[in-house]
């Protein structure tokens, strides 16, 4: 973000580059959460089942669901808060 600033430092281009850079990070991002999250739910899966057939604690996988939902949200805004400090102020 911070290295592509100096090639659009004028005003009208500083604003483009800022939207394609957020629409870049989140669909990077958002495709890196889809397979984490693909990863999770067939983990999630067999975990409940285990749990299920052999503890009959079946809410204990959505508890841990919960969590990672919890986590993910957490890590987007974190994102989105260190995108807009860092690249917003130095459009003039």
């Amino acid at each position: 973000c911070v290295l592509f600033v100096f090639f659009f430092y004028t005003y009208p281009w500083c604003f483009l580059f800022l939207f394609f850079s957020l629409v870049l990070l989140l669909v990077g991002d958002f495709l890196l959460v889809v397979l984490f999250y693909f990863i999770y739910f067939i983990f999630i899966f067999i975990f409940s089942l285990f749990f299920f057939f052999f503890f009959k604690l079946f809410f204990f996988s959505y508890i841990l669901f919960f969590y990672f939902f919890i986590i993910i949200s957490t890590y987007y805004f974190i994102i989105i808060c260190l995108w807009w400090w860092t690249c917003f102020p130095l459009c003039p």
